[in-house]
């Protein structure tokens, strides 16, 4: 008689353990990007949602609201900062007020939606056209050193910092990081690029930023009756 089948030996366990590791990580992979993807058409779609917002207030209000800033009385609270008066020189930066526009607090990974905003666009007695019409001081740029340029002039900037949101530090800035450190050192330049990983040769970069062109505000502004 034949002896009865045994189970498997250890050394057959240890080989079945090792297919079924590799066959979940070939998965779990592909599912990894794929939340990554949809976070990222979240925060999209959130962020032309407060484009339509900013319009629409700027419609209501004749002008751009100021940020809610991030430090002082009033802060992170999603109201405009100052209440009742124009917006500080020094004071253009900071969260978007998503209370006052009544739009998303945050990105999909959790973290506040940045917000800058031409001071001659957020002056409580109103957006003017002259001749020339009211200049914005901000641009944007393929890279860090601005060696192209996407926009000019532009009213405001609204940004989401991705999914590695303020995780490293700008001073001194990181190898590979230039391009993401220009949308943290709030200056008047900002970056908007394809989304690069660890090791790339422009460096890594998961930063969204949108922004309002001028003639769109300015249409919208005039078409309300607005502006003249």
């Amino acid at each position: 008689m034949t002896r009865q089948a045994r189970g498997f030996s250890l050394i057959e366990m240890a080989f079945v353990l090792i297919i079924v590791t590799l066959l979940l990580g070939g998965l779990l992979v592909p599912f990894a990007t794929q939340v990554e993807q949809k976070r990222i058409a979240e925060t999209q779609k959130a962020m032309e949602e407060i484009k339509e917002a900013l319009l629409g207030f700027a419609v209501a209000n004749g002008r751009l609201p100021c940020p809610d800033m991030v430090v002082g009385a009033g802060a992170n609270d999603g109201l405009e900062d100052p209440l009742g008066g124009p917006c500080a020189a020094a004071a253009t930066e900071g969260n978007l007020p998503w209370a006052t526009l009544g739009v998303a607090n945050s990105d999909a990974w959790g973290n506040r939606f940045g917000y800058r905003v031409t001071i001659n666009f957020a002056t409580f007695g109103g957006i003017t056209l002259g001749p020339p019409p009211t200049p914005g001081t901000l641009r944007i740029c393929t890279d860090a050193a601005c060696g192209s340029l996407l926009a000019n002039s532009i009213p405001a900037v609204i940004y989401s910092l991705g999914k590695n949101g303020q995780s490293f530090s700008c001073t001194p800035v990181p190898a590979g990081r230039a391009d993401e450190c220009e949308n943290r050192d709030s200056d008047n330049d900002f970056v908007s690029r394809i989304i690069t990983g660890p090791g790339a040769p422009a460096g890594e970069f998961d930063d969204l930023v949108v922004w309002l062109s001028p003639n769109v505000l300015f249409n919208r502004m005039v078409a309300a009756g607005r502006l003249p």
